[in-house]
C-alpha cells in the first residue's frame, strides 16, 4: 500500500473537508498525518488516519525543524493543505515538505482542488519570497532615509511661514 502524508498547516474544520477528497482521490493510499502537539488529541478523531506523528517544536514549520521519526520514511505522496485558493501565505509549509523523502507533492485548497507542486517550484517560491523581503527591506530604508532627511527641512518651512 502507498503512504500518504497531510502535513496539517490549517483548522481541523478544513481538515474535514479536505480529507474526502483526499481519500477520493488518492484511495489506494494508507494516510497518515503530521500535526504540532497542540493538535494531537483532535487529530486521534479520525478513522482514515492510520498514523499521526508530531511536530516535536512550537514554531511554524520550518525546513530546519527536522522530524526524526520521518527520516527515514518515504511517502508516495505528500499533502499540503492551504486555507486559500491560491496557497500563498503557505511557503514555509512548502519548503519544510522539501525535508521529508516523498516521490510527489500536491496542494490542497480550501475548495479541495488538488495541484502538484515539484521540488524546483517550491524552491523558487522560497527564492521569490526571499527576494519580495529584501526588496522590502530595502524600500524602507530607502523611504526612511528620505524622510529624515526632508521631514526636518518641512518642518523648518512649517515654522518659518508660522513665524511670518
Amino acid at each position: 500500500m502507498k503512504e500518504l502524508l497531510i502535513i496539517r498547516s490549517v483548522s481541523f474544520q478544513q481538515l474535514d473537508k479536505n480529507l474526502v477528497a483526499i481519500r477520493e482521490r488518492f484511495p489506494e493510499h494508507r494516510i497518515s498525518l503530521l500535526t504540532h502537539e497542540h493538535g494531537l488529541l483532535l487529530a486521534r478523531k479520525y478513522k482514515d488516519i492510520a498514523q499521526i506523528y508530531v511536530y516535536p517544536y512550537k514554531e511554524s514549520f520550518s525546513y530546519r525543524g527536522k522530524v526524526k521519526e520521518l527520516q527515514d520514511k518515504e511517502f508516495a505522496t505528500v499533502i499540503i493543505p492551504v486555507t486559500n485558493l491560491s496557497g500563498a501565505g503557505f511557503v514555509n509549509v512548502y519548503l519544510f515538505s522539501l525535508s521529508l523523502k516523498a516521490k510527489k507533492r500536491f496542494v490542497c485548497n480550501v475548495v479541495s482542488e488538488f495541484r502538484e507542486v515539484s521540488s524546483t517550484s517550491i524552491l523558487l517560491m522560497g527564492v521569490r519570497n526571499q527576494l519580495f523581503s529584501l526588496f522590502s527591506i530595502l524600500f524602507t530604508l530607502v523611504a526612511g532615509f528620505f524622510t529624515l532627511l526632508i521631514l526636518p527641512l518641512k518642518l523648518l518651512q512649517i515654522q518659518n511661514k508660522e513665524r511670518k
